[in-house]
């Protein structure tokens, strides 16, 4: 099914992409919509464009984004979102550590083996150089384009319903119709067992042209932090688990002197670009 644009969700690396692309793949199942999964160029042998066009996509999940090769893609409507390079840091410290795959990721391998013999501190100074082509990503992305929906991770997961509402109707397949006086998160929590959809209150078609608001609430609540981590609730933390915490700004546990100092000296440009600070006086 075509939408008349070509869809895409642009990410990077510990930025919530696990959690945002499971939204996203349980979307297209549901409207009958054909996604592909990239995470690197080679995946796609360095041309997005053909590689979209070849497999007539009609939404593209990137992770670890670059905007050089986004920029070509012919009528796209997407959505962007960026993470505070201090998390990003923290967090993929410990999934590097722990938790994170190797699969077809030797240099991950071999930083995990340099992780496993420092402290956390160290560890740490160590990662932020691994990390320096996430960030560098994010930086260079172009921030000013009218068809890429720009959003930060944190507003994202400190309400996912509201946001996920915003960035589908951006993407013009949101139905809003018969969301109105009714249309509180309480009330449609229960579409988590699809009871508008048995009680056929909500016709089904397949596929959907657009994707019925309260269904897209659904697929939030079963993708739920707590749902995926165990039962835990944000902020309660599992070293060893891929979804580990999900609390912005948990920089400040973790960095003492020499890590701010290394960052500012490294990455200052990018926090201020990104809107994370206005200055180095932090």
């Amino acid at each position: 099914m075509k939408t008349g644009h070509l869809l895409a969700y642009f990410g990077h690396h510990k930025a919530a992409t696990t959690w945002v692309s499971n939204i996203v793949k349980n979307v297209c199942t549901t409207m009958g919509l054909r996604h592909s999964y990239v995470s690197n160029e080679k995946m796609f042998d360095f041309n997005l464009t053909e590689f979209v066009n070849e497999r007539k996509v009609d939404f593209l999940i990137y992770s670890n984004a670059k905007f050089k090769q986004v920029e070509d893609l012919d009528s796209l409507r997407g959505f962007h979102i960026i993470r505070d390079p201090r998390d990003l840091i923290v967090s993929a410290y410990f999934s590097h550590l722990y938790s994170h795959s190797t699969h077809n990721w030797r240099d991950l391998t071999d930083h995990r083996e340099k992780l496993e013999k420092l402290p956390k501190n160290e560890g740490l100074l160590l990662e932020m150089e691994f990390c320096r082509r996430f960030l560098e990503d994010m930086y260079n992305w172009k921030y000013d384009s009218s068809n890429i929906l720009e959003l930060k991770m944190e507003d994202v997961i400190s309400n996912p319903y509201k946001k996920f509402l915003e960035i589908f109707k951006h993407l013009r397949i949101l139905d809003e119709s018969g969301f109105g006086l009714k249309a509180t998160i309480p009330y449609f929590l229960p579409t988590l067992t699809n009871s508008l959809y048995k009680k056929r209150l909500v016709p089904l078609r397949t596929p959907l042209d657009k994707i019925p608001a309260e269904k897209l609430l659904g697929i939030i609540y079963k993708n739920d932090f707590s749902r995926k981590s165990g039962g835990r609730k944000t902020g309660e933390e599992n070293l060893k688990n891929h979804y580990r915490k999900g609390m912005p700004g948990d920089w400040k546990n973790h960095f003492g002197e020499e890590h701010t100092r290394l960052f500012k000296e490294n990455y200052n440009d990018v926090l201020i670009k990104l809107e994370y600070e206005s200055s180095s006086a932090w």
